[in-house]
């Protein structure tokens, strides 16, 4: 096979691809929407998603298997993503408890957060993939702790962006929603 049969190939893939994800979307659509209307917000479980990851993973041969999975955790954050952006919308008072007794101001270009991460592979490395996922940047991050007896690592971060901008909100909310403390510093 030549590298233009192959890519030609990897061309029709591609949107097979793309049609699945957009399914995958609207089913997400749906999950959050019946979450919202029974007054849930919590979309993230890791014990589900570990269980998913196992189920989904167990048949795949050892060589792609790591590949694999970080293609269908991808999917999954990107899914959270979309659902927790939807509940924003449908609600944007959600942000609010967040930033109670924060100073938000036009000018301010940067947000110090505190937040807490069970201590296990892939779970800061989510955190920061998820900014970077609502176009999003980083401008330090700091390690705080390492609880041994809880198994959790405290970090405090200092993000880019202003807390009255849409994108910014729903991040915030998002990690208040997956992260086992959270916290919103300061605005500066």
């Amino acid at each position: 096979m030549t590298l233009n049969e192959v890519r030609a190939q990897i061309d029709a893939i591609d949107p097979k691809i793309k049609e699945l994800f957009l399914e995958r979307m609207d089913a997400s659509y749906h999950v959050a929407k019946v979450k919202f209307e029974a007054g849930e917000t919590n979309i993230f479980r890791a014990d589900r998603e570990q269980e998913i990851i196992a189920r989904l993973t167990d048949d795949v041969v050892p060589e792609r298997k790591e590949e694999y999975t970080a293609i269908v955790r991808k999917v999954m954050e990107v899914s959270r993503k979309y659902q927790y952006g939807l509940m924003y919308d449908w609600d944007p008072e959600l942000f609010t408890p967040l930033a109670e007794g924060i100073d938000i101001r036009p000018e301010h270009r940067l947000v110090k957060v505190r937040l807490t991460r069970p201590d296990v592979c892939n779970s800061m490395s989510s955190i920061l993939s998820m900014i970077g996922d609502y176009g999003i940047n980083m401008e330090e991050m700091r390690l705080l702790e390492i609880n041994e007896e809880t198994s959790t690592v405290t970090f405090e971060l200092t993000i880019r962006g202003n807390l009255l901008e849409v994108p910014m909100r729903k991040l915030m909310f998002q990690l208040s929603k997956e992260c086992s403390t959270f916290r919103i510093l300061e605005s500066f």
